[in-house]
C-alpha cells in the first residue's frame, strides 16, 4: 500500500507481554548528526563525540556498533552534560580511520543500543569528506554549460589558471566556507560560446600551501559533449532485512545534468561477502538493488553496484551499498518511523491523529489486513495490536512494513507517549512519539495525481480542486474559483465539541466542530471557515468548508495553510499546500 491514504481510504495481543514503561530508561542521543567533516587523504580525522544520556527513568547500558569499517565508536565515562550540567551524560566517542580512504565523500553510521531502552536502538548518520588536492581532474560540461570540482588544501592557498587550448574556460576561486584543515576551492570549467564538443587541456597552479604536496599544477581536462552525464550519484544505498526474510529492493533513478537522452544499459553488483547482492536496469535511468538476506546470519553486509550506461561519465558511476539483517521474529519500528499521514515527516503527533508506523515484521511476508467493515475501527488486525502507552489502539490498515493508525484523543498532550507493535503475541522494540492537543496537517495528494503539493480539496460541484481541468479516477477536476466555497480535507485538529472518541465514527446528525480554525491563503486576510470539524462518518478525517475570495487571488499555485486553536495567529499553523484558482 502506499505511503498516502486516500479520502476513501480514511473513511473508509495481549498487553501482558509489554514491558513495564513506567520506570523505563529512554534513549536520548545529541547531536543527531555528524558532519561533513572534512579530513585531508592520508589521514584520520580528530575523534567526535556524541552525547548519550537517560530521558527516562532507571539505569541506561549502553552498546554501539558501526556500519563500515572506517568507522570507529566506544562508550566514555560518565559525566555532567556539556549544555546542562544537572543531566548526566556518557559520550559515544566516534574514531574516524579514514587514512586509507581516496579523496570522495563517504556516509557511515553508528548505532547506540540500550537493553529494554525506549527508543532504543537509535543510529547516528557520520558523512566526512575525504580531501586534497588532487593531480588531475575531468570535467563534463555542455556547449555553454559548466561545471566544477572542490579540492581541499590543509591552509589556504593562492591558484593561477591557465589553459592549453580552447581559450579563457578555466577559473579557480573559494566558494566560502573554512573548514577544519584549510578552505574549499573549486576548479571551474565553462565552455564558452562558440565552443565545439571535444577535449581541453588547461592546468591550475597551486601555491602557498604550509603542506608542501598541496603546492602542485593540477592538470585540468574539459570535455564538452553532446552526450548524456550522469549527475553524482547518492553516496551509498542502505538497505534493511530480516534473517530468512524477504528480499529487499530499492529503486534509484540516476538524473541527466547533460544533453540528449541518458540510457543505463547494465548494472552489475559486486558484494564483499557472499553472493547476497544483485542490481538490474529497470528503466531508461533507473537502477533496481535487491539484497536476499536468506542465506545470511544477522549482521551488515556491504557490496558495490556500477552501472553502464551512454553517459559520457560513465566510467565514474559506482554506488556503495550497505544491508543490515536483523534477527528474525521481533517487530521492529524503525527509528523516526513514526509519522503523519500529510507530511510523513516526524512532527509531533495530534490527539486523534492519524498515524503511520514504518518497520518490519509486522505481519508475514505479502499479507496485509484493513478493517472488514464500517467504524468503530478494529484495535487488532491480523494479530497485530500497536500499544499506545500500553493500551491498543484503533487500527486502520496493518501491513510487513506499515501500519496506520489513531492516536488515542486520551494521549495526554504536551508528553511524550510510547508506541509498540505486539505481532502473533511478540512484542517489539518501544519507540516514542511526542503529543500536542493539536497539530494540524493538510492533506496533500501523492506526486501521481497533481505534482506541487496541491492539497485536497473539493470544490462546490464535487469536482477536485486541481490545476487542470481532466479527472483522476471516476472523478472530475479542475481549478476552483472566486467566491467558491470548497472543502479542503486535514488532520490533526484535536478535540471536538462534542467529544470525539478514538476509533469511532463522526456523528453523522451533530457535527463535531473544531473551534477557533482559520485558513490562510497567499496574502490574503486569513479566512474564516463555513465549518471546521469532524468529517461525518469519518474516523480522525476533519474538513474545512470555506468561502474563497471573490476578487484578487487567483493563480495555479497559491499557497494554502490552515491555523488551530487561537485567535490572532496564536494558534499551530500547518504545513502548506498548495491550490490552483482561476477565474476562467
Amino acid at each position: 500500500m502506499a505511503r498516502f491514504l486516500s479520502v476513501a481510504g480514511i473513511i473508509g495481543v495481549n498487553a501482558l507481554a509489554v514491558m513495564a514503561l513506567t520506570a523505563a530508561p529512554r534513549l536520548a542521543l545529541t547531536p543527531a548528526t555528524l558532519g561533513p567533516v572534512y579530513i585531508p587523504a592520508g589521514t584520520s580525522g580528530s575523534i567526535q563525540t556524541v552525547q548519550a544520556y537517560n530521558a527516562g527513568d532507571g539505569p541506561l547500558i549502553l552498546g554501539t556498533t558501526t556500519s563500515v569499517s572506517w568507522l570507529g565508536a566506544a562508550v566514555g565515562s560518565a559525566a555532567p552534560c556539556p549544555n546542562n550540567m544537572s543531566v548526566i551524560c556518557q559520550p559515544i566517542l566516534i574514531s574516524l580511520n579514514t587514512s586509507t580512504l581516496a579523496s570522495g565523500t563517504y556516509t557511515g553510521s553508528v548505532t547506540v543500543t540500550a537493553a529494554n531502552a525506549i527508543d532504543s536502538p537509535l543510529s547516528v548518520p557520520v558523512t566526512v569528506v575525504v580531501g586534497s588536492v588532487p593531480g588531475s581532474v575531468t570535467l563534463y560540461v555542455t556547449p555553454g554549460g559548466s561545471a566544477s570540482a572542490v579540492v581541499y588544501p590543509r591552509s589556504p592557498v593562492t591558484g593561477t589558471s591557465a589553459t592549453v587550448t580552447g581559450g579563457n574556460w578555466l577559473s579557480f576561486g573559494a566558494p566560502g566556507g573554512t573548514f577544519a584543515f584549510g578552505s574549499a576551492y573549486t576548479i571551474t570549467a565553462t565552455a564558452q560560446t562558440g565552443m565545439a564538443a571535444g577535449t581541453y587541456t588547461g592546468t591550475v597552479t597551486i601555491s602557498g600551501s604550509t603542506y608542501a604536496p598541496d603546492n602542485q599544477a593540477v592538470a585540468v581536462t574539459m570535455i564538452v559533449t553532446t552526450s548524456p552525464i550522469i549527475q553524482t550519484p547518492p553516496p551509498s544505498i542502505q538497505l534493511t532485512g530480516y534473517q530468512g526474510g524477504p528480499k529487499a529492493s530499492a529503486t534509484i533513478a540516476l538524473n541527466n545534468v547533460g544533453q540528449g537522452s541518458l540510457g543505463l544499459t547494465n548494472a552489475t553488483a559486486v558484494a564483499a561477502t557472499g553472493n547476497f547482492l544483485t542490481a538490474s536496469v529497470t528503466a531508461a535511468n533507473m537502477i533496481t538493488v535487491t539484497a536476499d538476506p536468506s542465506q545470511l546470519n544477522p549482521g551488515l553486509y556491504t557490496g558495490t553496484v556500477t552501472v553502464a550506461s551512454n553517459a559520457a561519465n560513465n566510467a565514474a558511476v559506482s554506488v556503495p551499498v550497505s544491508f543490515n539483517v536483523s534477527v528474525a521474529g521481533t517487530p521492529t519500528i524503525s527509528q523516526g518511523g513514526i509519522v503523519n499521514i500529510s507530511t510523513y515527516s516526524g512532527d509531533p503527533a495530534a490527539q486523534g491523529d492519524i498515524m503511520a508506523v514504518f518497520g518490519d515484521q509486522f505481519t508475514a511476508a505479502g499479507t496485509f489486513y484493513t478493517n472488514p467493515g464500517n467504524p468503530p475501527l478494529a484495535t487488532q488486525l491480523g494479530n497485530v495490536q500497536v500499544l499506545v502507552n500500553g493500551v491498543p489502539a484503533p487500527l486502520y490498515y496493518v501491513s510487513r512494513q506499515q501500519i496506520n493508525l489513531q492516536m488515542p484523543y486520551t494521549a495526554t498532550a504536551g508528553t511524550v507517549t510510547t508506541v509498540q507493535v505486539v505481532s502473533n503475541g511478540t512484542a517489539g522494540n518501544v519507540r516514542s512519539v511526542p503529543v500536542n492537543a493539536v497539530q494540524p496537517h493538510v492533506l496533500i495528494w501523492p506526486t501521481n495525481v497533481a505534482t506541487g503539493a496541491y492539497a485536497i480539496v473539493v470544490n462546490s460541484d464535487g469536482s477536485l480542486s486541481l490545476p487542470t481541468t481532466g479527472g483522476y479516477g471516476t472523478f472530475s477536476s479542475r481549478p476552483s474559483k472566486p467566491g467558491e466555497t470548497v472543502t479542503i480535507y486535514c488532520i490533526g485538529f484535536g478535540q471536538t465539541s462534542p467529544t470525539a472518541v478514538a476509533g469511532a465514527a463522526a456523528s453523522s446528525t451533530q457535527l463535531m466542530v473544531s473551534p477557533n480554525v482559520t485558513v490562510n491563503l497567499a496574502a490574503a486576510p486569513a479566512l474564516t471557515p463555513v465549518y471546521a470539524g469532524l468529517t461525518p462518518t469519518a474516523v480522525g478525517l476533519y474538513q474545512v468548508n470555506v468561502t474563497l475570495p471573490s476578487s484578487g487571488v487567483t493563480g495555479p499555485t497559491l499557497p494554502l495553510s490552515v491555523t488551530v486553536g487561537g485567535n490572532g495567529g496564536t494558534g499551530t499553523t500547518s504545513n502548506i499546500g498548495t491550490i490552483a484558482i482561476s477565474a476562467m
